[in-house]
């Protein structure tokens, strides 16, 4: 946007000869640095307006072409910790999350208005620049320190981060050892897994040969639990199976797989005719007279 020239402005001219003021041409005295905004993204971030983040098919945040997260740079401490030196509180549970993509902790930020409070970042070491506020002030002890913080849960439930949404009892394990430079890497484009080959040279997607020693290999290396629901199938093996993530069944690396009872199995995409099987309905019957036997022994032990 080019900006006006004020100097032939009528009013401010007139207003000028009222005041008996001269008018002074304006020199810059010198050449301009130019904003390192690489540098800034990857130290303190960038405030910037909330309409100039992009929203990528993947689900992802870019700015100016490049894969950023979003966090919460103010932020405010309670009263109790007003004494505390923020070089010394390192609790990452009691500080706001970043965000990798717009879940629904983003939009609900959006549209009460409060999206402002974000600035963009592309750094990858786990630590932010974090200013504490107490009753809106920058905290007496500690103006800007550098503080772990935990990512957004919503934003992996978004992405479905490492199969996040079936894994339920890693969930914390997850966010836990959240790596941006591992995220960064898997997200560097709009599209986040390009097809890895054409009609010709693309594998068959069916079972290798090998398959059920794949499948009981893995399903031992989670020792029989349901990934999903973490029941235990020890004594019911054939109730646990080895789910595709990707859906691509020659795709047998350790991080595609995910072992889940049939009922778990059932609930992923495109997988509902399962349900159709008789071996699943025999596993509701089963897990239904287990938790009826828990709760009996249950009411034994009260009386």
């Amino acid at each position: 946007m080019k900006l006006p020239d004020f100097s032939k402005h009528v009013g401010l001219n007139q207003l000028r000869q009222q005041m008996g003021t001269e008018l002074i041409p304006w020199e810059s005295g010198g050449n301009w640095d130019p904003i390192d905004i690489d540098g800034l993204l990857v130290t303190t971030g960038i405030d910037i307006p909330p309409e100039e983040i992009e929203y990528a098919p993947d689900g992802t945040l870019e700015y100016n072409g490049r894969k950023v997260v979003v966090y919460i740079r103010d932020q405010y401490m309670f009263d109790s910790y007003e004494s505390v030196n923020p070089a010394e509180w390192v609790d990452p549970e009691q500080l706001c999350r970043f965000h990798v993509s717009d879940c629904p902790t983003l939009k609900t930020m959006r549209s009460q208005n409060r999206y402002d409070r974000y600035v963009v970042a592309t750094r990858t070491d786990g630590q932010f620049i974090v200013n504490f506020l107490v009753e809106g002030r920058i905290h007496d002890r500690g103006e800007r320190v550098e503080r772990r913080l935990y990512v957004c849960k919503n934003c992996l439930n978004k992405l479905d981060y490492k199969n996040y949404r079936n894994r339920r009892t890693q969930r914390d394990e997850i966010r836990d050892s959240f790596d941006l430079n591992e995220f960064f890497e898997m997200y560097n484009s709009r599209i986040a897994i390009e097809p890895t080959g054409t009609d010709i040279t693309a594998p068959v997607n069916q079972y290798p040969p090998n398959w059920d020693r794949i499948s009981r290999n893995y399903r031992e290396t989670m020792r029989w639990r349901c990934e999903g629901c973490d029941i235990d199938l020890t004594d019911r093996r054939e109730f646990l199976e080895v789910h595709h993530i990707n859906g691509l069944r020659n795709n047998n690396r350790e991080e595609n797989l995910c072992a889940l009872c049939i009922s778990c199995h059932a609930e992923q995409f495109q997988h509902q005719h399962i349900m159709s099987n008789s071996r699943y309905q025999a596993f509701l019957q089963w897990r239904n007279q287990q938790q009826s036997n828990r709760e009996d022994f249950s009411n034994r032990l009260i009386l």
